[in-house]
C-alpha cells in the first residue's frame, strides 16, 4: 500500500446546537444584516440536477478560532475558520474549517482523527468553544429565536474533505491506498480487522470515477476534485434532523418521568389538577412532534439528482434517524395513552363527586320538606 500525501484538503469538525423551538429566519436575517458573509445557503446545480431546500438557511462567517489540536507539536493552537449555520427548527450548526497543510501524510491525518474523536480533553474543549459561541448567535438572534433552550444538547461530527492528494486519481485509487476504515474510525493504534473495515467500506458512494463519499455515524471521508461541498451540507443537514430528534427523544423521558411523579404524588393526595394539564399538554406535544416531521420531511426535496438522495438516505439510515424517530413516537403515543387514562380517572372521580353533591341536595331537600311537614 503506497503512502498517501494530501496536496489539498479541509477537516470540518462539526458541533450542532438545539437552540430554542424555532428560529424566524427572515427576522434573523435582518438582525444579521450587518454580519460579514452573511448567506443563505445554496448548493450548485449542475446540468441535470436540482437541489431544492424549502426554506434556506442563513449562514455567517463567524471568523477565526484556535483549536488546541497539536499541543503534543509544538505547544501552539492551529487556527481554523467557524462558518455558523442557523436552522428555521431551533438548531445552530458550527463547522471549525481546519485546513490540511499541503504534503501531511494519511498516517498523520488518521493521528488527528484520533486526537480528535479519543482524546476527551481536545473534545471538550471544542465543546466549550461551541458553546460560548452558540450563546453569541442565541444573544444575536433575539426575538427571533422562539422559547430558547437554556440548557441545549449538542452533537458532533467530523468530514475529511480531500480535494487533492498525490498518487490517487480515482475513488478506487484512495480505497485501494489509503486505510480509510481507520481514518474514519479513527484508530491509529491497533490494526482494523476485516470485518470492521467491511462495515466501514459498505457505506461506500460514487457519482464518478475520481469521486468518493464514505459515510459512518460519527465521522465522514469525500474525495472530491471539484472542492463542490453539496455532501458536506447534506450530512450536516441529517445531522440537525438527528440532533432535533434526539431532543424530542430526550423530551419525552423528561415528561413521563414528571408524570410517573405525579401519579406516585395522588396517590400519596399531594396533587390537584395536574391530571388535566397533562393531557393538555401530551395533545400539545403530538401536534408538535407531528408538525416537526412534516417540517423535516418538506425541508429537503432532490429532484433529478439520485446521487445526492441516495447520499442523505444514506446518511439518515447510518445515523440511524429512523430509530430516534419511532422511539420518539412511541413515547408520545405511551405519554398520550397514560395521560388519557389519567384524564379517565380523574373525569371519573369528578363524577364520583358530581353524584355525591347531588344525593347532598337530594337528602336536604328531604330534610327541608320534613322539617316543613311538621311545622
Amino acid at each position: 500500500m503506497a503512502e498517501v500525501t494530501i496536496n489539498q484538503g479541509t477537516t470540518l469538525i462539526y458541533r450542532v446546537f438545539d437552540l430554542g423551538e424555532e428560529i424566524d429566519l427572515a427576522a434573523a436575517e435582518t438582525i444579521l444584516a450587518n454580519q460579514a458573509y452573511r448567506t443563505r445557503l445554496k448548493m450548485a446545480k449542475p446540468a441535470g440536477q436540482a437541489l431544492i431546500i424549502r426554506n434556506p438557511p442563513i449562514r455567517i462567517n463567524m471568523g477565526e478560532v484556535k483549536l488546541p489540536l497539536n499541543a503534543e507539536m509544538n505547544g501552539e493552537a492551529i487556527v481554523a475558520e467557524v462558518v455558523a449555520t442557523i436552522w428555521e427548527y431551533g438548531v445552530i450548526s458550527f463547522a471549525f474549517q481546519l485546513p490540511i497543510t499541503k504534503g501531511t501524510t494519511w498516517r498523520a491525518l488518521i493521528e488527528l482523527s484520533d486526537l480528535l474523536q479519543s482524546d476527551i480533553h481536545t473534545s471538550s474543549q471544542i465543546d466549550e468553544i461551541g458553546r460560548v459561541r452558540s450563546k453569541e448567535i442565541t444573544t444575536l438572534l433575539g426575538s427571533s429565536l422562539k422559547k430558547p433552550n437554556p440548557n441545549p444538547i449538542f452533537d458532533d461530527y467530523i468530514i475529511y474533505f480531500i480535494q487533492d492528494a498525490a498518487g490517487v486519481r480515482t475513488g478506487a485509487d484512495l480505497i485501494t491506498n489509503a486505510d480509510v476504515p481507520s481514518l474514519i474510525l479513527g484508530e491509529s493504534r491497533e490494526p482494523l480487522s476485516e470485518r470492521a473495515r467491511k462495515s466501514i467500506l459498505d457505506f461506500q458512494y460514487q457519482y464518478s470515477d475520481n469521486d468518493l463519499a464514505v459515510i459512518d455515524w460519527n465521522s465522514a471521508l469525500i474525495l472530491e476534485p471539484s472542492g463542490q461541498r453539496e455532501i458536506a451540507d447534506i450530512l450536516e443537514f441529517a445531522l440537525t434532523h438527528l440532533l432535533e430528534f434526539r431532543f424530542y427523544d430526550e423530551l419525552l423521558d423528561d415528561r413521563t418521568r414528571e408524570l410517573y411523579t405525579a401519579v406516585e404524588q395522588r396517590r400519596q393526595g399531594l396533587l390537584k389538577n395536574f391530571f388535566s394539564s397533562s393531557s393538555r399538554e401530551a395533545n400539545t406535544r403530538f401536534l408538535e412532534f407531528s408538525e416537526f416531521i412534516e417540517r423535516v420531511d418538506n425541508s429537503l426535496k432532490v429532484v433529478g439528482d439520485f446521487y445526492l438522495a441516495e447520499i442523505f438516505r444514506a446518511a439518515v439510515r447510518r445515523f440511524r434517524i429512523s430509530d430516534w424517530q419511532q422511539s420518539a413516537t412511541r413515547k408520545l403515543n405511551l405519554l398520550a395513552r397514560v395521560s388519557e387514562l389519567l384524564q379517565g380517572e380523574l373525569n371519573v372521580l369528578r363524577g364520583h363527586l358530581l353524584e355525591a353533591v347531588v344525593i347532598l341536595l337530594i337528602a336536604i331537600e328531604i330534610f327541608s320538606a320534613v322539617l316543613r311537614s311538621r311545622t
